[in-house]
């Protein structure tokens, strides 16, 4: 089987531009070789074929995951993540941890949040004047919301303790020459390797979660969601272990901390270059509101790619590929196609008020039975800081838009939304 056409440079090259400047070599690749398209990164063994027309991408969301396994794809997270990860598993195994992690944020539940989040995103705003970096503000703000609604009423100098350990096992892998290091070589050289490195870095990280659900086991507080986690019960009737549960709190401190700190970074940095829509927020209608979260995620996607490894041929949009390679809805291209969404490249969340309120092609969180299943929590997240946020006095740093570069699974604005408050 012929692969779909695609750059012919080493993949070591394509690598840097994959993680360097991911949303230029996206845009570069589709406008020279269309769609679908074939790249080659030391991100994933095998070469991978991206699609963005919406029919090509409902035909990947759709394949069976005994053929096409996206936990496959995430291997290379297993380290951290663990083996119970939702990231990591498919089927009904990946269906079964979904429900038990969908629970507690939706419904009532999820609403009763939104006070918090609100009063934690006032008080971290209050504090801006003058220069701001908007990426470090957002992932102190986030992941305090996450800990707060994790932990609930837990003793200030725990939480200090876990955030610190989670920022330090982060910080490793969000370098470039880390992250690149952990791509291009993937064995643990020792201490001072990138993969030893991030190894020391896990292994401090885990014992201080372990010493913490020991404590939260002993506690009768039981008003958290936490405690709620620890109640769940399998088919057998048997509690969560404490991998089980070490597993489902990294996806949770983690999935609802580096991308809704992206996603909000992508706000302001888009914010303050249309002074517009940052006046029109202040109006409080809920309706431009939810217009401007929806456009911000449409036009800088914190992921980019939504991949699955094929074990078997398969054929998507009348081509014909064979097993061994990835293939990958492509949410950075499929939200800024011109022939799918009026002035695609623009910020315009007016789109969502004159037009159709729901798009098939707007595909932030994925899609299928792996659409992210905190999806209704970071948008409600988004919402509340930026309706905060529309009290604020902001301007850019400097004129030009920022280009997109890569922090570890996520893409950021390269100067991390600078801007200048007051």
């Amino acid at each position: 089987m012929s692969m779909p056409p695609g750059p012919r440079s080493p993949s070591v090259w394509q690598t840097l531009e994959w993680m360097a400047r991911p949303a230029a070599f996206l845009e570069r690749v589709h406008a020279r070789f269309g769609d679908p398209v074939t790249i080659r990164t030391y991100w994933t063994e095998e070469p991978m074929v991206l699609f963005s027309h919406p029919d090509a991408v409902r035909e990947v969301f759709g394949l069976d995951p005994a053929i096409a396994p996206a936990g496959r794809s995430w291997e290379f997270l297993r380290p951290f993540a663990g083996p119970h990860s939702i990231l990591l598993l498919d089927g009904e195994d990946h269906l079964r941890e979904r429900r038990m992690l969908q629970r507690p944020f939706h419904g009532e539940r999820m609403r009763a949040f939104a006070p918090l989040v609100a009063e934690l995103a006032e008080r971290e705003l209050s504090s801006w004047e003058g220069r701001v970096v908007a990426l470090e503000r957002m992932r102190a703000l986030t992941l305090e919301v996450i800990l707060r609604v994790l932990f609930g009423a837990a003793e200030e100098v725990e939480l200090r303790r876990l955030r610190d350990a989670i920022e330090d096992t982060l910080a490793v892998v969000r370098s470039f020459p880390q992250v690149l290091g952990m791509v291009l070589v993937r064995r643990d050289l020792g201490p001072r390797s990138p993969w030893g490195r991030f190894r020391v870095a896990v292994e401090r990280f885990d014992a201080l979660l372990y010493e913490l659900l020991a404590r939260r086991r002993a506690d009768e507080d039981r008003d958290s969601l936490v405690a709620l986690l620890m109640e769940q019960r399998d088919e057998q009737g048997k509690p969560p272990s404490e991998q089980h549960l070490r597993d489902q709190l990294v996806a949770l401190l983690v999935g609802g901390h580096d991308s809704s700190a992206a996603s909000l970074a992508w706000a302001f940095e888009r914010l303050v270059r249309h002074p517009r829509v940052h006046a029109r927020l202040a109006e409080n209608d809920p309706a431009y509101l939810d217009a401007v979260v929806k456009e911000v995620l449409r036009v800088r996607p914190a992921l980019t790619i939504a991949p699955r490894l094929l074990l078997e041929p398969v054929q998507i949009a009348g081509r014909d590929l064979p097993a061994g390679v990835q293939v990958a809805a492509c949410l950075w291209l499929a939200m800024r196609r011109e022939d799918l969404w009026p002035r695609a490249g623009a910020f315009w969340p007016e789109r969502w008020l004159e037009g159709p309120a729901f798009n098939p092609s707007w595909i932030p969180y994925g899609g299928g039975v792996r659409r992210c299943a905190g999806a209704p929590f970071a948008e409600m997240e988004m919402r509340e800081v930026l309706r905060a946020a529309a009290k604020l006095k902001l301007r850019p740093a400097r004129p030009e838009s920022e280009r997109a570069k890569r922090s570890m699974l996520v893409v950021v604005p390269e100067r991390g939304g600078e801007l200048i408050a007051g």
